[in-house]
């Protein structure tokens, strides 16, 4: 009895060596948030100014239109909630930004556009528009 006691405990020893190498330690954690750590407008042509912050001028195109795509990236790239919003001064009423970052004048002025994450970590960055 005592021996096939034995026997027993050195079969689950080994066995529990071989799963703990096949599995190894490591925890998963399941769920876990990642959140938006800061937003980088990508496009050329950018500059900066101490009132304004980033900033492009735009021109108006063959049609006589004034419209600017905003190009950005979310840093990580692996952020759980990745999705931005746009926001802006929607009461000068010459100007539009839709959900995917487009800017249309109607005519010439200037928005501050702000862009922010959605994850709800406040991260944001801003860019000033002037359409000449």
């Amino acid at each position: 009895m005592k021996k096939s006691v034995v026997i027993l405990i050195g079969i689950i020893y080994v066995a529990a060596i071989a799963v703990v190498s096949f599995f190894g330690l490591q925890f998963k954690v399941f769920n876990e948030v990642i959140p938006v750590e800061r937003i980088e407008i990508l496009n050329e042509g950018l500059k900066d100014s101490e009132s304004w912050g980033k900033y492009v001028v735009i021109y108006a195109d063959e049609n006589g239109e004034y419209r600017y795509k905003i190009d950005y990236r979310v840093y990580p790239d692996n952020a759980t909630d990745a999705e931005v919003s746009f926001t802006y001064d929607d009461t000068k009423g010459y100007v539009t930004v839709d959900e995917t970052g487009l800017v249309i004048f109607t005519s010439p002025g200037m928005v501050k556009v702000f862009i922010i994450a959605k994850d709800g970590t406040g991260t944001q960055t801003t860019l000033t528009i002037i359409a000449k």
